[in-house]
Parts: structure tokens; sequence; C-alpha cells
């Protein structure tokens, strides 16, 4: 179906230049390489054109003029996905990254509207004045755009107490295939009006739409806030912890696994001195000083039950931020370890994560490359990094290895992405995921994108849509 769409041509270029103005068009190499790939590992895929789009309007206008000439169309945000959402036929690259402004906060609603394009963590400073805040903590946060988090359901390290991006949506305006917009969702904190469209286009990863501005409901700032890190002799011991943690219901914030080989990399791009394990548990709570005191508490009392062989409290806010940026170098340290990088996003039944990074060694093992586990274990949520060194021989051998564990994964009942989106990656196994309810999917793709200019090749391939 590499014929279906058109190519980008000059009388293309020339519309959108007068669209857009020449600086928002670019076929420069440079650029179209660069917004071309994200953070996954797989087959390259060349854009023809990249646009920034700086209004609504010219969304709508780019789409329109996009499905009657049948270019296809690949929303991007900060670049950070790790499961290949890019442009497997070409096209299109619209990037969302100069529509970031704040439209609106509605303070005493504890409520913030803004476009796709606004950086998580610069959105968050900005919410700090009033004492509030947007929960989904990805380790991207620095770069990741809200419309990507919306588009990928993603989450994050504070999952396990504030839940995913799709928690927070109250509603957004976007754009469908041929320039029709649309606004979906209410900005009240709960509604019974018939289907729930908005929540449907959470985690469409551009599939059925392009976000353009985006109302959250947002948390007050805790009061307090603590971290502490535990080190176990054995992985067992730092998951029956987790485990316990979880069942018991203490309140925690985060509760994060690392495992010996990631504890290494970090101890030495950190300049940390761990002491010797073969797993750490990171937990955090939040609320009033008592509150948080009682949490931990009990947490650093089923360590000790389990084994701990040391149990580190942060003393203070820097301390604090000091060790979480620890855990969010994983990414890049790991990159420093190993030029070629397959990360998994799994995601079990919490009485199964035990189970999980056993198979994950023993695949590694029967595969004879390198992999360690991390993950925000508290809502069963695991990071596998399959290591390649600088053989990038091996990355087929990698892909075959997480493709092996998240069959696995789908068997026990887990699901095989859980804050990442589908991708190039895992369109394989929808089928396998969803069963009969995979052909639902496809309808509704067909109803809102029947020429299937948005995304082709992400989750769908185009021959299964245009029939």
């Amino acid at each position: 179906m590499k014929t279906y769409f058109n190519k980008v041509s000059r009388s293309d270029l020339e519309f959108f230049e007068k669209l857009l103005g020449s600086r928002n068009v670019s076929t420069s190499e440079e650029e179209l390489v660069v917004n071309s790939i994200d953070a996954f590992q797989g087959d390259f895929y060349r854009a023809d054109v990249v646009l920034w789009p700086e209004t609504t309007e010219h969304v709508v206008e780019i789409l329109r003029y996009a499905d009657q000439h049948r270019i296809p169309v690949y929303p991007r945000g900060g670049g950070t996905g790790l499961t290949g959402t890019v442009p497997v036929y070409g096209g299109i690259v619209l990037s969302m990254l100069k529509m970031n402004k704040i439209v609106e906060v509605y303070e005493e609603d504890m409520q913030v509207t803004v476009e796709a394009g606004m950086i998580y963590e610069k959105l968050n400073k900005e919410l700090e004045k009033y004492g509030l805040f947007f929960p989904p903590d990805p380790s991207s946060g620095s770069v990741c755009t809200i419309g990507g988090m919306v588009a990928s359901n993603s989450s994050g390290l504070k999952a396990v107490k504030y839940g995913t991006t799709r928690d927070y949506v109250l509603g957004f305006e976007l754009v469908f295939a041929g320039g029709r917009k649309m606004k979906l969702g209410s900005r009240t904190f709960k509604y019974s009006t018939g289907y729930d469209l908005a929540r449907m286009m959470i985690g469409s990863q551009g599939t059925l739409g392009v976000f353009t501005e985006i109302t959250l409901r947002l948390r007050k700032l805790p009061q307090d806030f603590k971290t502490a890190l535990a080190f176990f002799p054995t992985v067992e011991s730092a998951v029956k912890s987790i485990c316990k943690i979880v069942r018991t219901g203490l309140d925690v914030a985060a509760l994060e696994f690392v495992d010996e080989p990631l504890i290494k990399n970090i101890s030495e791009y950190k300049k940390i001195s761990f002491p010797e394990s073969k797993a750490m548990v990171l937990v955090e709570a939040h609320g009033s000083a008592r509150y948080v005191e009682d949490v931990l508490e009990g947490c650093c009392n089923i360590f000790r039950e389990n084994d701990a062989v040391d149990i580190w409290i942060t003393r203070d806010r820097e301390e604090r931020e000091f060790f979480w940026s620890a855990r969010r170098s994983v990414y890049p340290v790991s990159l420093r370890h190993s030029r070629y990088l397959v990360i998994s996003d799994l995601v079990v039944p919490i009485s199964k994560l035990l189970e999980a990074v056993l198979k994950t060694y023993a695949i590694a093992e029967k595969y004879k490359i390198k992999a360690s586990v991390i993950g925000h274990f508290g809502d069963g949520n695991i990071h596998v990094h399959w290591f390649l060194g600088d053989n990038r021989e091996l990355l087929p051998i990698a892909h075959k290895a997480n493709d092996e564990l998240a069959e696995w994964v789908i068997d026990v009942g887990g699901a095989v992405s859980g804050e990442h989106g589908i991708g190039t990656e895992k369109k394989k196994f929808m089928k396998l995921q969803h069963g009969e309810a995979y052909d639902l999917m496809l309808q509704i793709k067909r109803l809102l994108d029947p020429k299937c200019i948005l995304s082709p090749g992400v989750i769908f391939d185009v021959d299964e849509v245009i029939q």
C-alpha cells in the first residue's frame, strides 16, 4: 500500500508556505531526520516535510488539504516516544511545539486549559503559584508535551497514587481527518450524558484526531513529601516488600523497583555510593508532615521484615530531588552503557511481578543478551532494558526476546503497554491483546479517518483500514 498515498509536491509546499509562512515549513534534511524519529530503535522512515502550526485553524486547514490530496499526517509532540510513532508512509510530520501556551487557569475549579504543545514540566512550574499541579510524572517531563501525553495516555513515577493522564483529562478540542473541528468532554468532574467519546480518544496516538487544546483537572500540591530508598539482598525480597505495601493499602505516591545492574549504572553516573544489593526500592509519601511520617514508617517496617540491608530516608527537599533525578537518569545512563538499547513497557497483575522479573532474566539468558529491570512496580508496570552494546546486529534478537516476554505477559492477564502506547513496535500484538474488540477499533478508525491519513502504520496498517 506504499503507492496509496501521494508524496508532498512542490505545489503542496507552496500551499503550506502560504498558510503557515515559510518559517513554519521545512524540507531540510536535518529537520526531516530529527522529526522523523523518536526514542525507539527500530526501522527508519523519513517524512517529506515538517510543519509547525501555530493555531487550531492552521491544523484544520492542514488536515483538510491532506485529506483531499491523500497525504499522510503524523502529529508530533516532544519526540520522546519509545514505541516508534514515526512517519511510516512519509508525508507530513505535524509538530505541535509552537502551540505551547496556557490558555486559562481556573484556580477555583482546580483546572487548566493548555495548547497541545505545552511542555509538562513548564506547566507544573507555572501552576506552582496557584498551589496546584498536574500529577502524572513521566521521566521525560522536561521535554514531553501535554498533547503527546494525552495521545499515549502516559503516566510515570507517581501513577500508583495519582493514576494516568486519562484520569485528568476533562475535555479537549481536536481536529479530525478532513478538517472537522470538535470539542469533546466538559469542565465538570463527572457527567453521565451518553458515550464518553473523549476518553476513547485518549491513547489513540494520533490515529483518530489531532489534539489542539486540552482541559485538565489538577490536584493541590501536597503539604509535605518525603522519599525512602531500601536496598535488598535478593530480587525476591524487594518484590515481596512492594507487594506487601500495596496489599496493606499504604497510601504511597511512588513505589519504584531498580535491579542491580541499573543500580550500578546510576551509582557510577551520579557518584552515589549505594550499599551492595541485588535490588533497590524507592518509595515516596505525600500529605501532611505527620501523615508522611506514618506512611513511610509503615513502609520501612515492611522493608525490615523482608531483610532490607539498608534504608535511607531523605532529609530535605534537595536530597529528595537528587535521588529522583538519579531515578529519572536511567534512560540516558543506559544509553551511555549501550549504544543500542530496546526498552519494554509491560504491565502485569501485582501477583505476577516476581515471575515477570525472573521470566525476563530467563529470556535474556536464552537469547544470550543482557537485560535489566526497572519499573513502577506499585501498579505492576515493568520496563526491561535490553542492552546490546555497540552491536546493532543484536537489535532483531532483542526485539524477538521482547516479543516473547510480551506474549507471556498477555497470557498471564497483563498488557503490552502501560504508558508508552503502541506505535510500530507493538501493533503486532493488538489482535492478540484485544481479540474480537480489535475489529470494533478498526470500524471506529474507518468511521473517523476513512482515507487513513492520520498516523497510518502506527497502530493500524493501511491495508487493514482501506478495503
